[in-house]
C-alpha cells in the first residue's frame, strides 16, 4: 500500500530531476554563448559566477528542502533571469522568462517565496518596460518599446494569473491535508470506539462490585480517621474511572436513533439546575439570558451531555468567583448558545487542537469530552466556535438548525 513517505520520496525525485536538467540547460546555455572573454568579459564572468551560485543553491536546497533554501534559491534564480534580459536585448523569450519568474515558487510550493517573487515582478516588469520606453533603451529592445502600454498590461495580466494559479494550487493542498486530518480522525475515533465496546463493560463489573463494598465500608461508623480517608479516596478514583469509561461509550455507542424536537430553554435550565451545586462550592454563579423559546432536532441525551461538558469545563477553569453567562439568540435559523466564563483563557494554538482525542489542558483529562462535544454538534448539522483569550476567559459558540416544528 502507498503511504506518505513514498509520495514524499517520488516528490523529491521529481525536484532533483528538475534540478538537474535546470543546472544542465544552464551549462549548455553559457557554454554555446555568443559572449566572449575578449568582447563582453564583465557580462560573461557575471553569468557565470551567478550561474555557480544558482547551481549551489540548487543543491542546497535539494539537500535541505527548507523554506530559506526556497526562498534563496527563487532569489538567485529571479536575479539570473533579470541579468541575462539585460545581457541578451535581442532575444526576446527572455522577457518572457522574466515575466513567468513567479512560476518556479509555485513548483515548490512555497508560499513565502511566491510572495516574494510574484510582489518583486509586479514592480519589476512594469519598472523595465516604462525604463526602455523612456531611454535610448527603446533601441536595443525595439520589441518592447513599440507597445509599452500593452508590454505591461500582458505582463501584469500574467503575474495575476500565475497568482490564481498558486491560490487554487494551494487550496486543493490545503483542502486535501484537512480531509487527510479528518480521514485520520475519524480512524482513531473508530479505534477508540471498537476498544471501548470490547473491554467497558469488563472493567465495568468490577468497578460496580469494589465501589459497591468500598460505600459498605464508608457507613461504617467504627473507622479511624485514616481509614475513612482511604476509603473516600478508593470512591473519588472509581468514580473518576467509571467518568472516562463513559466517555469512551459515548464514542462508541452514539445515541443518534433518538432524534426529537428539543426546547433549548429548557435544557439549559435543566442542566445549570444539576451543576448549581458544583458552582456554588466554587463561589460561581450562573447568570442565563434566554429570551427567546427555541428549539433544534436532536438527541435529547447527547445535547445534555455536550452542555454539561461545556459547562463544567467553564467551572472548572475559572480560578475566582464570577459568573458563568448563558446566552440564547437566534441567528437567521440557527440558534446560538453562548457559554461564556471568565477563567484562565486558551491560546490559539489550544483552541486549533479543541477537539483532538487525547488532548485535554486537564490534568488528568482524556479529552474525549470535547471530542464528543464537537462531533454531537457536527453530527447535526450545528457548529462549535471557541473565543478565548490567556487569563481574560473563554466562550464557547454553539450553533443548531432551528426546528420549526416543535411537537416533532
Amino acid at each position: 500500500m502507498k503511504n506518505t513517505e513514498y509520495y514524499n520520496n517520488r516528490s523529491r525525485r521529481i525536484y532533483i530531476f528538475f534540478m538537474v536538467s535546470l543546472v544542465t540547460l544552464l551549462l549548455v546555455g553559457i557554454t554555446l554563448s555568443p559572449l566572449t572573454m575578449e568582447d563582453n568579459p564583465i557580462e560573461l564572468i557575471t553569468q557565470i559566477i551567478l550561474m555557480f551560485i544558482v547551481i549551489i543553491a540548487v543543491f542546497y536546497f535539494v539537500k535541505t528542502n527548507s523554506t530559506f533554501s526556497k526562498v534563496l534559491f527563487t532569489t538567485l534564480a529571479s536575479l539570473y533571469v533579470y541579468i541575462k534580459f539585460w545581457t541578451y536585448p535581442d532575444t526576446s523569450t527572455m522577457y518572457s522568462f522574466v515575466a513567468i519568474i513567479p512560476i518556479f515558487t509555485i513548483f515548490l510550493y512555497n508560499r513565502m517565496a511566491f510572495y516574494i517573487g510574484w510582489v518583486l515582478n509586479i514592480f519589476i516588469g512594469p519598472t523595465f518596460v516604462l525604463l526602455i520606453s523612456l531611454t535610448h533603451l527603446k533601441e536595443r529592445y525595439s520589441y518592447i518599446a513599440l507597445d509599452p502600454v500593452g508590454n505591461i498590461l500582458e505582463f501584469l495580466a500574467i503575474q495575476f494569473i500565475l497568482l490564481f494559479v498558486f491560490l487554487q494550487t494551494e487550496t486543493k493542498v490545503m483542502a486535501l491535508e484537512t480531509y487527510h486530518s479528518e480521514i485520520q480522525q475519524a480512524k482513531q475515533l473508530n479505534s477508540i470506539g471498537q476498544l471501548a465496546a470490547t473491554i467497558a463493560h469488563e472493567i465495568r463489573n468490577p468497578i460496580t462490585v469494589v465501589k459497591g463494598f468500598a460505600q459498605l465500608f464508608q457507613k461504617t461508623k467504627t473507622m479511624s480517621t485514616d481509614e475513612k480517608y482511604y476509603v473516600d479516596t478508593m470512591l473519588k478514583e472509581l468514580e473518576y474511572a467509571q467518568i472516562i469509561i463513559n466517555d469512551y461509550l459515548s464514542l462508541a455507542k452514539p445515541q443518534t436513533e433518538t432524534v426529537q424536537a428539543v426546547e433549548i430553554n429548557r435544557e439549559i435550565l435543566n442542566v445549570t439546575d444539576l451543576l448549581a451545586s458544583m458552582a456554588n462550592s466554587q463561589s460561581i454563579g450562573f447568570e442565563l439570558n434566554l429570551n427567546e423559546i427555541l428549539f433544534t432536532k436532536i438527541n435529547p441525551i447527547e445535547f445534555k451531555q455536550v452542555l454539561v461538558n461545556l459547562m463544567k469545563n467553564a467551572i472548572e477553569s475559572m480560578l475566582t468567583p464570577g459568573f458563568i453567562t448563558v446566552n440564547l439568540v437566534q441567528e437567521n435559523d440557527y440558534a446560538l448558545i453562548e457559554i461564556i466564563d471568565t477563567g484562565i483563557g486558551m491560546s490559539q494554538e489550544t483552541i486549533e487542537r479543541l477537539g483532538t482525542p487525547f488532548y485535554s489542558l486537564k490534568e488528568r483529562g482524556t479529552g474525549i469530552g470535547m471530542t464528543v462535544c464537537f462531533n454531537v454538534i457536527e453530527k447535526f448539522k450545528g457548529k462549535i466556535n471557541v473565543l478565548s483569550k490567556v487569563n481574560e476567559g473563554t466562550t464557547f459558540q454553539i450553533y443548531l438548525p432551528i426546528s420549526k416544528d416543535e411537537n416533532k
